[in-house]
């Protein structure tokens, strides 16, 4: 029977030889501010007032249990130490049981709760951000022709990404308008944060000559 697993950068717990008894990752929450309104009913919200309307998140914790009783005590607390070594304090991307197409991000901290003659068991905590990334970058090429062409960007995440513009071509040139604003391109590599991808369907038009790729990465909260 395949071992569930948690994999924290390359670490495999399952491959380590760790069984995984417990694990949770905390809901998302939004960031709420409210206002109290003296005086009058209720309170004014002004949870989203400074980010146009798009709710950001408080960070989640991810908690896992690895027990083991294979070996023997010394064979055991190297494993620990291993694990400690390798990776307490720094950011990792992990991916979770079960959900192996997406992972998160976070600090993570190992601690031992025991190591007895018989078993021995860790606890692995991680400060992450809020996101569930897709494991793959989502990406769209255009050939860019004289005439202006209509094309659809989608964001199929929860979050809004500001994606990554790549022109190529020796003497491309490219016009991009989204929405409002419009942005000439010459070859080269891009972050326009007027191109904010919030989820949905984005119409923009270009024209020119060259090739146009968009590259971004979707991440929803479940």
């Amino acid at each position: 029977m395949k071992k569930r697993r948690i994999i924290i950068g390359e670490y495999d717990t399952a491959e380590r030889g760790w069984t995984l008894s417990a694990w949770n990752f905390s809901a998302a929450k939004y960031k709420e501010s409210l206002v109290d309104k003296p005086g009058g009913d209720g309170v004014w919200d002004l949870s989203t007032t400074l980010t146009d309307g798009i709710p950001r998140y408080e960070a989640r914790t991810l908690t896992a249990t690895l027990e083991r009783s294979d070996g023997n005590r010394d064979s055991r607390e190297y494993e620990i130490k291993e694990m400690i070594n390798a990776l307490d304090g720094f950011t990792w991307d992990i991916i979770l049981p079960d959900d192996i197409d997406r992972y998160i991000v976070g600090r993570v901290s190992i601690a031992r709760n025991y190591s007895d003659p018989a078993h021995a068991a860790v606890t692995v905590t991680a400060t992450c951000e809020p996101w569930k990334y897709n494991a793959y970058d989502t990406v769209q090429e255009i050939t860019v022709k004289t005439a202006a062409q209509t094309h659809y960007v989608y964001n199929g995440g929860r979050r809004a990404i500001v994606p990554v513009l790549e022109v190529e071509g020796a003497s491309a040139s490219v016009l991009l308008v989204y929405g409002t604003a419009s942005r000439a391109f010459s070859p080269g590599t891009y972050q326009v944060p007027d191109l904010l991808l919030t989820p949905g369907a984005h119409e923009i038009t270009v024209s020119g000559s060259g090739l146009l790729r968009i590259t971004y990465r979707e991440a929803g909260l479940e």
